[in-house]
């Protein structure tokens, strides 16, 4: 069975505005700075990334970029090859999906992920050609035949337990190398190839130990070759003779698809990879050097020249083995890994570091990426001193203070980063130069665990979760003086911090207890500190697991438990204990429950109409400003998501734009939600306009006031369609009330600030359609 995409390669122009995604739309940022598999078409080199496809233009180097958001079905890839009779290009996923790309769209082909009589591993390690048709699915479970005409598995042999590397045939038989042995089956028997006991175990008499790992088969020069992992062998007749070895290194591959024999060497005893090469006249030669000092793959073309896949930056090609190494880089992050996303006044930045299930280290240096300009850097080790010098790992926050002009990052073991926008110096605050308030981890004197950071926008004091420190809650102010706080209620084991509106201090620790608020009031005198912690004993919370807190526009605190949302309307009243908390009921197809009472929510998101976007282990989803009613659901089936683990959600409330950080990388839908003010701007404006006649698209009129009622009329002012904007957007599908596609003509629009159109002046702006 099959399933068919259209691949989306160029997305039409819906809507421009400080976003340039349309409304609406999905984009994706993964890495493009390491190409682990390469193969090619007559036209393009294809690479695997792991998470998404690179094409590359042979002649020009323009490059297209191809994901989930493109129309891919999966998300980790574990192998690709294109197969040039078809024109298909062949991609298998870590979990047996496999997708068949061609000119006309993909088709998802997942026989082997859905099919209970495959074994539980399900893992692909190879596609190699089989006939004009037919490609061979080499895996764990054994061999597959894939018609790629039907779109149907021709054959499948279960291997009991032999791991299946390649395939393919030569003279009449099919060879197979498999973790144990070579195997070839012979049709001329009339035995079934899908009964692997037909086929035969190659072995000593024949040249080769059945017992040894056999990674590689390929034709060169209408000979068969394979290799174990150090040496070489050509079929002679009946006999696998050794054609090439060489000390201190192992066979990675073999490959023929250009004019020659690739052999890949991995190095063994400090020494840089390389690549044997051996002609149709049998003569040999190496290629050494950078482009293949890390090499993973590499493909020769029918010109020569040489494509080579590694985990490096950028992608690798040679001319000839005689001409320098070239690198083409495409712009991405340098990582996949995320903590956590925030967008600041100049740029979007990621914490990439990472914490495991017990709260320990998983020395992650990936620093901090950034996104600005359309363009992706990056601050670690590589290339910032401060990082280098103090060995700082796992960075899982970042906050810019409320002037705009410093980050501030927190390392899980190091500390503090300050980088200062203006000058652009980084300071490393930790236990030595603050007198010990920034606490070293209690059982581990070295490190400072920092776990959460959050401004309090009234004063503009950072204030710092600091995992295992005797005082777990510390401050630094705005004219820079360090505070520590200790905190009776709960553990010295605290993993996040939020301010809200009041200034109160919302504080999640690590074991199943609740939040603890905390107001310091007086910061000189400790004797005055108040707290409450707030837990299924005193308020309506079901689940006293928090994992997650945000502040919404209204200055309400949404807490996101193990058992759904619970919403704190209480704001100077939190202290006095007789604020419970509202469970939001929602009517899922006339079936009313708690508001995501069997999900575990993990991040929340507030975007510029106050609406809630629920990161959960299952999805992701957006609800009303009061929580009572579903917006929109996401998830890997009904949506680009590339996983439905939502590590972060964060809406950017200028541009609409919503990051979301899944577990398969970092993506972006535009909502149609943005901020606003209490009063219009000064250029409200609607786009796209004017609206051409081949546009179905949204038409958005921003830069309202929030909540804005808005009317448009035709230019006789009869009344055409009538909205509510979310925050200072609306948005109009370009129909009237009937559903009618609007005529030809100039549509006025009417804004006022009050649900009432009568109550105050309106603001006027025009569309302009033409069919």
């Amino acid at each position: 069975m099959f399933k068919y995409f259209f691949l989306i390669f160029c997305l039409p122009l819906i809507l421009i505005s400080q976003s340039d995604l349309p409304i609406g739309s999905w984009t994706t940022h993964l890495p493009y700075n390491a190409g682990i598999q390469v193969t090619q078409s007559d036209e393009f080199v294809y690479y695997s990334t792991g998470f998404s496809i690179l094409q590359i233009n042979k002649n020009d180097y323009s490059f297209q970029k191809i994901s989930r958001t493109e129309g891919l079905s999966g998300n980790q890839i574990n192998c690709i090859y294109f197969h040039k009779a078809t024109k298909t290009l062949v991609i298998a996923y870590s979990d047996g999906l496999i997708d068949l790309l061609t000119e006309h769209g993909v088709i998802a082909i997942p026989d082997i992920q859905i099919y209970n009589n495959v074994p539980i591993n399900k893992t692909i390690r190879s596609i190699t050609f089989e006939d004009d048709i037919h490609v061979f699915i080499n895996a764990d479970y054994g061999l597959s035949s894939l018609d790629l005409v039907t779109h149907r598995m021709a054959f499948t042999s279960f291997t009991n337990n032999l791991i299946i590397n390649s395939t393919l045939n030569f003279e009449g038989k099919v060879y197979s190398g498999s973790n144990k042995g070579l195997y070839v089956f012979d049709p001329s028997t009339k035995n079934l190839i899908e009964d692997f006991n037909s086929w035969n175990l190659i072995g000593g008499p024949m040249g080769l130990d059945p017992t040894v790992n056999y990674p590689s088969l390929t034709v060169f020069n209408n000979q068969l070759f394979t290799s174990d992992n150090t040496t070489v062998y050509q079929l002679n007749q009946n006999l696998f003779e050794p054609v090439f070895t060489e000390s201190n290194y192992s066979v990675q591959f073999l490959t023929s698809e250009g004019p020659d024999l690739l052999i890949g060497l991995t190095c063994d005893n400090s020494c840089g990879n390389k690549i044997s090469i051996i002609k149709k006249d049998e003569s040999k030669t190496e290629f050494t050097g950078d482009c293949v000092t890390e090499n993973l793959s590499t493909i020769q073309d029918s010109k020569g020249v040489l494509w080579m896949a590694d985990y490096r930056w950028g992608f690798r090609r040679a001319i000839s083995i005689h001409d320098p190494c070239q690198s083409i880089f495409v712009n991405g992050p340098f990582s996949n890994n995320l903590y956590e996303i925030t967008p600041t006044s100049d740029g979007v930045f990621v914490a990439s570091g990472g914490i495991d299930a017990k709260y320990t280290y998983v020395y992650r240096a990936d620093g901090v990426l950034s996104y600005k300009n359309k363009q992706w850097d990056v601050m670690n080790g590589g290339n910032v001193p401060v990082f280098s010098q103090n060995d700082i790992r796992d960075i899982l926050r970042v906050v810019e203070h409320p002037d705009g002009n410093k980050l501030y990052f927190a390392s899980f073991g190091a500390g503090v980063i300050e980088y200062d926008k203006v000058t652009q110096v980084y300071t490393l605050f930790n236990a030595s130069n603050t007198n010990g308030i920034l606490g070293v981890a209690i059982g581990d004197e070295t490190r400072v665990r920092i776990s959460g950071l959050a401004f309090n926008k009234i004063d503009k004091s950072l204030w710092i979760a600091d995992f295992l420190a005797g005082k777990a809650l510390v401050s630094y102010s705005n004219d820079k003086v360090w505070r520590s706080y200790k905190l009776n209620e709960i553990s010295t084991e605290v993993i996040d911090v939020k301010v809200d509106n009041n200034g109160y201090k919302w504080i999640i620790p690590r074991e199943s207890t609740g939040v603890l608020v905390f107001d310091e009031q007086d910061p000189n005198n400790p004797n005055d500190d108040r707290s409450i912690l707030l837990n299924n004993s005193n308020t309506n919370m079901v689940s006293n697991r928090v994992n997650t807190v945000e502040v919404d526009l209204e200055g309400d605190v949404w807490v996101g438990t193990d058992q759904g949302a619970i919403v704190f309307e209480c704001g100077s009243s939190i202290f006095e204990g007789t604020c419970k908390g509202s469970r939001r009921k929602v009517d899922q197809d006339g079936i009313i429950a708690y508001l995501l009472e069997t999900e575990s929510v993990i991040s929340i998101g507030i975007d510029g109409a106050n609406r809630k976007w629920f990161g959960t282990r299952n999805g992701l989803y957006v609800q009303s400003s009061n929580g009572e009613e579903q917006v929109l659901s996401f998830n890997t089936k009904n949506s680009p998501l590339m996983g439905n683990v939502i590590y972060d959600v964060v809406p950017d409330q200028k541009t609409g734009d919503v990051w979301i950080g899944t577990e398969g990388g970092i993506q972006i839908y535009r909502s149609d939600a943005v901020a606003a003010r209490n009063v219009f701007s000064s250029s409200i404006y609607a786009f796209p306009n004017p609206v051409n006649a081949n546009y179905s698209g949204p038409i958005a009129i921003t830069g309202l006031s929030r909540d804005a009622r808005v009317k448009i009329t035709d230019i006789s002012g009869r009344l055409v369609y009538e909205t509510i904007a979310n925050g200072g957007q609306a948005i109009w599908d370009g129909k009237d009330y009937l559903g009618r596609k609007a005529a030809s003509g100039i549509y006025l629009v009417f804004a006022n600030s009050t649900r009432d159109l009568d109550a105050s002046e309106g603001i006027v702006t025009q569309i302009l359609i033409t069919r």
